[in-house]
């Protein structure tokens, strides 16, 4: 059964989609640079808001190529969802997780967390192995998990 957790994270996914479809060409490749920045660049989050930012203003700016409005929707649709899926899995894995001795492996999500999120990320059927998924991608680990 899906959690708040799932819902908020669904939410921010569809969201996004949908965003990137009404907005078109600018938002879809300023969200794809964006998001290719932050997970290329070691440590690039203001670098990868600022020239998705920039790009995004510049595109809204200056006349861009007439496309036929489905292929604006979905270049703007693939931004929109790249940008959602980087949320969602940010909202899935990003909270703490913790190192078990017993099992020699981290424990996620963990039991530090207050009682309503830790049973949400707990109960939910995505969160566990999207972690295990994330923590297994060195690009995915170093840009969601800031683990060493």
């Amino acid at each position: 059964m899906l959690t708040w957790v799932d819902l908020l994270a669904l939410f921010a996914l569809a969201l996004s989609l949908a965003l990137g479809v009404r907005l078109g060409l600018a938002f879809g490749l300023a969200a794809l640079v964006g998001v290719g920045v932050y997970l290329l660049a070691p440590g690039g989050v203001f670098l990868a808001l600022v020239l998705g930012f920039l790009l995004g203003l510049l595109l809204k700016t200056f006349p861009l190529p007439s496309l036929p409005r489905p292929l604006e929707a979905l270049v703007g649709g693939l931004g929109g969802a790249a940008l959602g899926l980087f949320l969602a899995l940010a909202l899935w894995t990003g909270f703490p997780a913790e190192w078990a001795p017993s099992t020699g492996a981290l424990r996620y999500p963990s039991s530090r967390l207050p009682t309503p999120l830790y049973e949400a990320l707990k109960e939910s059927p995505f969160a566990p192995g999207l972690f295990g998924w994330v923590n297994g991608s060195p690009v995915l680990r170093r840009a969601l998990l800031h683990l060493k």
